[in-house]
């Protein structure tokens, strides 16, 4: 895995764009974004968000200019990530971001 581009939201979380595709040869260059917000709520299990800390959400998108997209909205402020729930990979985690 590669970090292609990182940025801060302006509540303060991090995100970045990944590319997994030398990895996993499915997956398209540079298609991922992942978060690092302070989860809104709990669920259980050992590795799943607990509210009030950072858990990693990631983001996946059909290509890098999707990715990209999704990448300066969040930057700019013109969507959220609770915008972008279609995408998330562990869709059960979305009442989280």
């Amino acid at each position: 895995m590669k970090v292609l581009k990182t940025g801060t939201m302006s509540n303060g979380t991090h995100i970045q764009i990944e590319d997994w595709s030398e990895d996993y040869s499915f997956m398209p260059y540079g298609s991922t974004l992942a978060s690092y917000p302070k989860s809104k709520v709990t669920h259980e299990g050992q590795y799943s968000p607990k509210g009030n800390e950072i858990y990693r959400f990631s983001f996946d998108f059909n290509s890098n200019d999707e990715a990209e997209t999704a990448f300066s909205d969040l930057l700019d402020g013109s969507k959220k990530l609770s915008d972008l729930e279609g995408f998330l990979r562990e869709r059960e985690y979305k009442d989280c971001i």
